[in-house]
């Protein structure tokens, strides 16, 4: 997989990923890191090239397409929408998903009003797709698109209602599990993504209700995105890289 980067508006972040599981998400992620600047309503992925975006492990072809059929299935279900006093506008974001297993191929249908999540955005989620992929937990990719989203102040406060819908958290759950199953797994995932990341959690001002979870953070790293020779089929080398190799050959030369 090559440094892949996942770009879009961050109004994206607010759409709850029901039911969606790990594998699905990084499909759905992988796809959208292909339409980034793509003004386009249909787009054709090989089986192969689909699977290397989304760090997929499983080799049959008769269950990537099934997971493929479900993940299509899950996002017919997810509908993106504005609403004003007056109106009310929503619609779905992909119109088309066709698998073919002669071909291994598919093609997927773009609704155009979909286009301004991945292009010609001023407020904007960035982060590596294969750290996205490596991430095991659907709930831990939720809150990682969130810090990415607040990585410029790194301070993310969210009502539990809120956090609740965002991550599609059952009903039963008190905030003891919320805390067990949910918040401490996620930052033993995330801790070594963000430096110094904490969280914590406010009462409401009458009784002894959490109202609030605020997470504080550093990001560890700058993502690094290459560019690439699509002809050639290489990396192009920076200015930058190209003085760097040159000085250290340089300096093996004197040795």
């Amino acid at each position: 997989m090559l440094n892949e980067v996942v770009k879009y508006e961050n109004s994206l972040n607010d759409v709850s990923f029901r039911k969606f599981n790990p594998n699905e998400l990084d499909l759905f992620f992988s796809i959208c890191s292909k339409l980034k600047d793509r003004y386009t309503e249909e787009i054709e992925f090989s089986f192969e090239q689909l699977k290397d975006l989304s760090n997929y492990s499983p080799t049959s072809v008769k269950r990537f397409m099934n997971d493929l059929d479900k993940t299509y299935t899950k996002m017919l279900s997810l509908t993106y929408g504005e609403r004003t006093e007056t109106r009310i506008k929503r619609f779905v974001l992909f119109t088309k998903f066709d698998i073919d297993s002669d071909t291994q191929t598919v093609k997927i249908g773009v609704n155009s009003e979909f286009e301004f999540l991945l292009n010609d955005f001023e407020m904007f989620t960035k982060f590596e797709l294969k750290e996205f992929t490596e991430i095991n937990s659907s709930y831990t990719k939720a809150i990682y698109r969130k810090l990415k989203q607040f990585k410029g102040t790194g301070f993310y406060t969210v009502s539990i209602e809120e956090f609740k819908r965002l991550l599609d958290i059952p009903e039963s759950y008190r905030m003891y599990d919320i805390d067990r199953r949910i918040l401490e797994k996620s930052m033993k995932e995330l801790k070594p993504l963000f430096k110094s990341l904490s969280y914590k959690k406010e009462k409401a001002k009458k009784g002894n209700k959490i109202e609030r979870i605020s997470f504080i953070f550093e990001e560890k790293q700058q993502i690094h995105v290459p560019l690439y020779d699509w002809i050639n089929n290489e990396e192009i080398e920076t200015k930058a890289e190209r003085y760097k190799r040159e000085k250290t050959k340089q300096e093996k030369i004197k040795k």
